[in-house]
């Protein structure tokens, strides 16, 4: 088993603690394993600094695009048969769209899917998980390629680490990958506008022009 840790293409929505778990876990699973990123320099930086942390090796995407989750989904794959990874576990709980992105890149690779994850240990050649389904803890045996989303939180931090270039990085160019950024942009999340609301006195001042306006043609109509 060669196993890789999809951590994402930004830094955590909540705690820095789920990458330290996934991290952690993937590291009692595999000696060989190795936490993949994709995304600025800076997100870059953190996550080679929390896989670091957890003894294993890190590879990372560099890029400015911004993906949907399918979009995301080509890219992981991309890397994962370029790193021959035939686990990819992925930290679907520190942003809301990891979760999607599970689904998506098993069907990438051709891999069953395992997601709500929250313990994980190896069996016999392949893998035990437990996870949840509603209110029940199920236990569950996985053999062969697998992609599986987990939920496991590391230790306690005192506060949000300062992320440290890791010259030991792999870099995984998008072209060394065999894919194109032009076609990837299709799969580009759209951009929020960035206009900025109108003051509720300005909306109230256009209404009674507009009123205003009516009123007095009205009038003149009667006039003529």
């Amino acid at each position: 088993m060669t196993l890789a840790v999809w951590l994402g293409s930004a830094a955590p929505a909540r705690t820095v603690r789920w990458l330290d778990g996934a991290l952690a876990t993937a590291a009692k699973l595999d000696a060989g394993a190795i936490g993949l990123c994709a995304g600025d320099t800076g997100w870059l930086d953190l996550a080679a600094d929390r896989a670091r942390h957890a003894g294993i090796a890190s590879a990372g995407v560099p890029t400015e695009l911004a993906l949907d989750y399918l979009g995301w989904a080509q890219v992981v794959a991309a890397a994962a048969r370029s790193l021959g990874a035939t686990t990819v576990l992925v930290d679907e709980a520190s942003r809301p769209e990891r979760a999607a992105e599970v689904g998506a890149l098993a069907e990438q690779i051709g891999a069953v899917q395992l997601t709500r994850v929250i313990e994980l240990a190896n069996d016999d050649g392949g893998l035990r998980a437990k996870r949840l389904a509603g209110g029940l803890v199920q236990t569950v045996r996985v053999r062969g390629t697998a992609v599986i989303g987990v939920r496991i939180a590391g230790e306690p931090l005192d506060e949000y680490p300062t992320p440290v270039p890791n010259k030991s990085m792999r870099r995984l160019e998008l072209g060394a990958l065999g894919l194109d950024p032009s076609v990837l942009a299709h799969r580009a999340l759209p951009k929020r506008g960035g206009s900025s609301p109108r003051k509720t006195v300005e909306r109230v001042a256009d209404y009674l022009a507009m009123h205003v306006q009516v009123t007095g043609a009205r009038t003149a109509q009667r006039g003529a």
